[in-house]
């Protein structure tokens, strides 16, 4: 019986009450490293202390999950839906979050080193998460001004 296979196929299921129930009596740690999860259905998952680098998460249904001391290194949640996820203590080295919906989740005190967040975070919230534990906040605004940045910042150039 492969643990890791049997964990993987509640998720892409989206049997999560009984991934969560397999999580908490669990007696070894998870690795779900590399797995393929774009566009899974898995909000709510019990990810807290769970191996999950290089995992594939794009454009994943991650709303409300733990992932308290969970390892994220190097993972791809591009356009992910992180809703009210805790990221507390987790690892997101190099994680890429672009266009990742973020709304009221928290990076209290994570690794986000070299980590790629959406556009639409500003940096202060980032900083509030990481420090003290506040919610992330979306600010639709600060892509706009970083869009108009960049085209101003391309059309700098010599003129003829």
């Amino acid at each position: 019986m492969d643990v890791r296979e049997d964990l993987l196929r509640m998720l892409r299921r989206g049997r999560i009450d009984e991934f969560n129930d397999v999580s908490a009596r669990r007696q070894h740690i998870i690795d779900l490293s590399n797995a393929e999860l774009t566009e899974a259905r898995i909000e709510g998952a019990d990810f807290r202390g769970v191996t999950l680098d290089g995992v594939k998460l794009q454009r994943a249904h991650l709303g409300g999950c733990d992932f308290r001391g969970a390892s994220l290194r190097f993972s791809n949640l591009e356009a992910a839906d992180l809703e009210g996820a805790d990221f507390t203590k987790a690892n997101l080295y190099s994680a890429y979050l672009a266009r990742a919906k973020m709304s009221g989740a928290t990076i209290h005190g994570a690794d986000v080193c070299a980590a790629v967040f959406p556009d639409d975070l500003h940096p202060e919230e980032i900083r509030l998460s990481h420090e003290k534990g506040t919610r992330l906040r979306h600010d639709p605004t600060v892509a706009l001004l970083r869009q108009i940045q960049e085209l101003l910042g391309r059309g700098a150039g010599p003129r003829s």
